[in-house]
């Protein structure tokens, strides 16, 4: 799709419902091929907890990508007679892929709930997310984050941390109509916004991809304060390097494809500023390091003692520097049109 396309979407005209009774929505959540058994039963049943509401109808679909065919992890999917379970043995696309595989089946619905499986959403989180939807208008919504494994390493700890103040920052840019992009597309999206495509294969990040398009379109993404969603952090220093990576890979394709988009889209300032904040900050982290002190306070408050909140505050500083150094790998990666992998990241059991 060219870029003239994203301008002319009507992200505008999509309806507000009324009356929540009429609504179907459909949870996607795909499973790659390392995912352990244990933690796709622990997604079962964090999943099996949700509050319906008024929603009419819910329906779930696991996607799973295998490596032969007698998986055990099919097996106890397919066992669970609510679920409906799309086996992939190609692996196409990846999670992007699985998605798309996922709305090739369901066919028509109102919203879409995407988990990974290591989601562990508040029982009303399906409810507040398609009221915040409906109030406002919006396109895209979820919750504040949290890590579900923080006691795990040092480095989930510091993620867990890095969370915190993302939540502040989430709060912050609700308030003040800022650009939203939520990790993974964990949330409820209005199912209209794929009426006429689905996730783009071929990006290092179809979640910020797709957000992108949100937005240009006139969409918007929202935050519902009333619920929250944990998911695990990186449990190895390695792993959320990889991770971060991944994520700056998908920034730098932001800024590549969309910045003359955005500075020429009919849409609030506050939306282009705070983009291109999210886009470009990683690429000069380094210099806001020192405002980690600064947030010392606010941490001051959640701290369970001046280790832990010596741990924390250092940790964040060290967390800038080591997105500096995956933000030029990022760059000396594209600079020689080297490939950057998407690497698993190991689960802790819960």
């Amino acid at each position: 799709m060219q870029i003239a396309q994203y301008l002319n979407q009507e992200m505008k005209s999509i309806t507000i419902r009324e009356g929540a009774n009429q609504v179907k929505l459909n949870i996607i959540v795909p499973v790659s091929p390392q995912e352990p058994l244990s933690v796709i039963e622990r997604s079962v049943e964090s999943l099996s907890r949700l509050e319906h509401g008024d929603i009419a109808k819910v329906h779930t679909t696991y996607v799973i990508d295998v490596h032969r065919p007698d998986d055990p992890r099919v097996a106890y999917l397919q066992s669970k007679s609510h679920l409906c379970t799309i086996v992939r043995t190609h692996g196409r696309g990846r999670r992007a892929g699985a998605i798309n595989d996922a709305l090739d089946k369901i066919g028509k619905t109102d919203y879409l709930a995407f988990f990974d499986v290591d989601s562990r959403p508040d029982s009303n989180f399906l409810v507040e997310c398609v009221r915040k939807l409906e109030e406002n208008g919006a396109v895209i919504a979820s919750a504040p984050r949290y890590i579900t494994n923080p006691d795990a390493s040092l480095t989930a700890r510091i993620v867990a941390t890095e969370y915190a103040i993302l939540t502040d920052i989430y709060q912050l840019l609700e308030r003040y109509d800022g650009f939203k992009q939520f990790n993974g597309l964990v949330g409820v999206l209005d199912a209209q916004v794929f009426d006429n495509r689905g996730l783009d294969e071929s990006t290092a990040c179809e979640d910020v991809d797709i957000t992108q398009q949100v937005y240009l379109g006139g969409g918007i993404a929202v935050l519902a304060e009333r619920t929250c969603v944990g998911e695990q952090a990186p449990g190895t220093l390695k792993d959320y390097y990889n991770q971060r990576t991944r994520w700056i890979n998908g920034a730098y394709e932001g800024l590549n494809r969309y910045l003359s988009a955005f500075v020429r889209a009919k849409i609030p300032m506050s939306r282009k500023i705070t983009w291109l904040s999210a886009t470009a900050l990683p690429f000069v982290i380094f210099l806001f390091s020192p405002l980690t002190l600064l947030y010392g306070i606010r941490l001051w408050k959640s701290c369970n003692d001046i280790k832990d909140f010596t741990i924390r505050v250092f940790g964040l500083i060290l967390h800038a520097w080591i997105l500096q150094v995956c933000s030029l790998n990022v760059l000396l990666r594209r600079l020689f049109n080297m490939q950057i992998e998407w690497k698993e990241m190991g689960r802790s059991d819960i």
